[in-house]
């Protein structure tokens, strides 16, 4: 299959999590799923309108879908769903929104944020992934060019916009690339109905890092007790729907946990994700967070900012070093792994179904999948 190029079209990849994954939450989730479907339906109908236009046709060297929500994701222990869609950049945030404000009408209508206080914190009794609203995270990320360089534009680094006389940045800000301008967008939106939103990648003027705004601006790390330092950082939750953080990181980031069995404690559990993340000499551009999940075990999640260095590959060959070096120093030989998944899309994946001539046969699918993900209550 030809793998279609983002470089001149703007296409983006985009993430959009919603706290709320049980199968309680069945109903909403489904009609989530099936009005985002029906947006992307009647949206690339109008592309392929403007598509038919003699200067289009002339001008396309491929078809390409004007978007499509390729996968959605819901785990019950974690109480946390994933709809993930890829695109030209203005569609993908029309469609980003609408599962944004859907989710968060929906959701706040249920009541769903009695679950949580006024300083974004969490009781054991509730979602052990952390979170900072009902809607708490859209991420807007570039596709790669066919090649397997990011374009020209998307490789700008972010610029700040100074005014010569006081030195602080001028407004309106315009990020550079189309997937800080739909991140931009859609946090907008979310803010224009009372979500507290904090813009980070190039859909912020400074360009900060997720991680960097999850630690420093939100209650993020400690909605689970993984803890973090205290009083650096603004409340998460100050209104009814409480905060997100809405951005676009330099590169397509890929996620992938590893759920670890009744057998490893939170320190072999924290070994791991040390052995795995680079800021403790692990893999290049990987990001590992300590978690507990169901039944007394914990989960390593990991965000591969470099997939191309830091990959899946890379990461299980890491975790099998890691497995043999804990079972020498262990008496017993018991499993240490109940399961290693990716969690979402790939760039290739993303690509591969925007060229698809007929995605029927592929939306049934995610419906099908997303249903049974619900059901079972987690992966």
């Amino acid at each position: 299959m030809a793998a279609v190029s983002s470089c001149a079209n703007g296409l983006v990849a985009c993430n959009v999590y919603v706290s709320a994954g049980r199968p309680r939450h069945r109903r909403i989730l489904l009609d989530i799923l099936s009005r985002s479907q029906e947006r992307c339906r009647y949206l690339r109908l109008k592309g392929k309108e403007r598509m038919n236009s003699p200067k289009a046709e002339a001008a396309a060297s491929i078809h390409t879908n004007e978007v499509v929500l390729v996968h959605a994701f819901a785990d019950g222990p974690y109480d946390r769903s994933s709809f993930h869609l890829a695109g030209r950049s203005e569609s993908v945030a029309d469609v980003a929104t609408l599962i944004a404000q859907t989710a968060l009408e929906s959701l706040s209508s249920a009541t769903k944020l009695a679950e949580i206080d006024v300083k974004g914190e969490v009781s054991e009794s509730n979602p052990t992934h952390p979170f900072v609203g009902l809607v708490d995270h859209i991420s807007v990320m570039p596709l790669l060019c066919s090649n397997g360089l990011v374009s020209s534009e998307q490789q700008q680094t972010q610029q700040k916009i100074y005014d010569r006389g006081s030195g602080f940045i001028q407004y309106p800000f315009i990020p550079p690339d189309p997937a800080g301008k739909a991140a931009l967008a859609i946090g907008q939106a979310m803010s224009k109905i009372g979500v507290k939103t904090f813009f980070y990648g190039s859909a912020d003027p400074d360009s900060t890092p997720l991680a960097t705004v999850r630690r420093e601006r939100t209650s993020f790390f400690r909605s689970t007790g993984s803890g973090t330092s205290e009083n650096k950082r603004d409340e998460a939750v100050k209104s009814a729907l409480g905060a997100a953080t809405v951005g676009s990181p330099s590169t397509f980031v890929e996620n992938f946990n590893v759920r670890l069995s009744h057998q490893c404690s939170k320190r072999v559990a924290i070994s791991l994700a040390k052995a795995l993340r680079e800021r403790d000499g692990g893999l290049p551009g990987v990001e590992a967070l300590t978690l507990p999940y169901s039944e007394g075990r914990f989960e390593v999640a990991c965000n591969l900012l470099r997939p191309d260095v830091g990959s899946v590959s890379a990461l299980l060959l890491r975790l099998e070093s890691w497995v043999s070096q804990q079972q020498r120093d262990q008496l017993d030989k018991a499993d240490l792994v109940d399961d290693a998944y990716r969690v979402g899309t790939t760039s290739k994946q993303c690509r591969d179904i925007l060229i698809e001539a007929s995605i029927d046969a592929h939306e049934n699918e995610v419906v099908e999948r997303f249903k049974t993900f619900i059901e079972r209550g987690g992966c």
